[in-house]
């Protein structure tokens, strides 16, 4: 299957991390995967992603990392412990943990299809 996006992953346990690699990948995405935030500012291939997905865990710079998140110019899956309650930003879709389903396939896809 050719690749067909670049999907950031930013997710800070493995297992967790690398399941979310998996599901991509089998859709056909490409995946550059890293376990924090900070580390995934400096990724050469950040401006060459379509879509990240970021684990809330991985914010673990406070305010810079919000920062990030909010001025990133890519649509953004957030991956959150418990219901968000806030009105979700332009460009950002919340999917509260855990997973259920395709819920996170379905979402990275109608966010690439659209550039939302």
């Amino acid at each position: 299957m050719a690749v067909t996006s670049m999907i950031l992953v930013i997710v800070p346990d493995a297992g967790f991390r690398r399941s979310i690699e998996f599901a991509l990948e089998a859709e056909g995405y490409g995946v550059e995967s890293r376990a924090q935030l900070s580390t995934a500012t400096t990724s050469p291939a950040t401006p060459l992603v379509c879509c990240a997905v970021i684990d809330e865990d991985a914010a673990e710079d406070g305010a810079d990392a919000w920062k990030f998140l909010w001025h990133f110019a890519k649509p953004i899956v957030l991956l959150v412990d418990r219901p968000w309650s806030l009105p979700e930003p332009d460009g950002m879709k919340v999917l509260v943990k855990p997973l259920i389903g395709n819920a996170l396939v379905e979402t990275v896809r109608q966010l690439v299809a659209h550039g939302i």
